[in-house]
């Protein structure tokens, strides 16, 4: 029985303006559909924070495994 083996990728969302109600913009959740049809599975989220405080975006972790 051999151990799965992963890759794992990134897409950098800009901030989606959600600060004093809903979001003004979407998501870009046309590249996180073509990263789920190539077998990308999301793992994880990290924010990008400017030293002031502010959320720029996110950074969005995915991984999926590799074909043995």
């Amino acid at each position: 029985m051999s151990e799965k083996r992963w890759e794992y990728g990134q897409i950098f969302v800009r901030q989606p303006d959600v600060f004093g109600g809903l979001p003004k913009t979407g998501l870009e959740m046309e590249k996180m559909n073509r990263a789920g049809g190539e077998g990308w599975e999301m793992v994880g989220m990290v924010p990008f924070t400017l030293p002031s405080g502010e959320v720029r975006g996110a950074f969005i972790l995915f991984k999926r495994e590799i074909a043995s």
